[in-house]
C-alpha cells in the first residue's frame, strides 16, 4: 500500500509550527535567565520601587490593578476616591509599572507589567505595606463563616 502524500502546505505549516515552538522555548529560557539576573540585584531594584511607590495608597492601587479592574472598580475596592486612583494610576503608568491591558465599552482595564512576576514586586509590596494581594489591608478581611 502506498503512503498518502502530504501536500506542500501541510509540510510548510508543520515547519512553521516547529519554528514557533522553538522560538517560544528560547523566549521562555531568556525570561528565566533575565529573572535570575534581576533577582541577583533585587535590593537595588526594590529601592527603586520604593521611590516610585512612596506610600501605602499607591501600593494599594498597584496591587488592585489586576487587568480586570478599571479606575472605579479599584476605587470601590480599596476605598479611595476615583480622582485619587486616577492620579496614582497615571504615575504608575508613567513610571512603567502599570499598563493599559484592554479598553472595552468605555472602560479601561489596568494591569501590572510582566516584570512584576520577574522581580516579585507585588510580593515585596505586600510585605512592605502589610497588604493583601488585592491591595486591601490584611486586617480588613472579614472571616468567612
Amino acid at each position: 500500500m502506498a503512503k498518502p502524500q502530504r501536500s506542500p502546505t501541510e509540510d510548510r505549516d508543520q515547519q512553521i509550527l516547529r519554528r514557533l515552538s522553538n522560538i517560544e522555548h528560547k523566549v521562555s529560557s531568556l525570561e528565566q535567565t533575565t529573572a535570575f539576573a534581576f533577582r541577583a540585584d533585587e535590593k537595588r531594584h526594590f529601592e527603586t520601587v520604593k521611590k516610585i511607590i512612596r506610600g501605602k495608597r499607591r501600593a494599594q492601587v498597584y496591587l488592585a490593578a489586576n487587568a480586570r479592574r478599571g479606575v472605579q472598580d479599584i476605587a470601590d475596592l480599596i476605598g479611595i476616591s476615583q480622582p485619587n486612583v486616577s492620579r496614582e494610576i497615571a504615575v504608575l503608568i508613567e513610571e512603567g509599572l502599570l499598563e493599559v491591558i484592554e479598553k472595552e465599552g468605555g472602560k479601561t482595564f489596568y494591569g501590572k507589567k510582566p516584570f512584576d512576576h520577574t522581580l516579585r514586586i507585588s510580593k515585596f509590596l505586600i510585605r512592605e505595606y502589610d497588604l493583601e494581594k488585592d491591595g486591601l489591608p490584611k486586617n480588613a478581611r472579614k472571616p468567612k463563616p
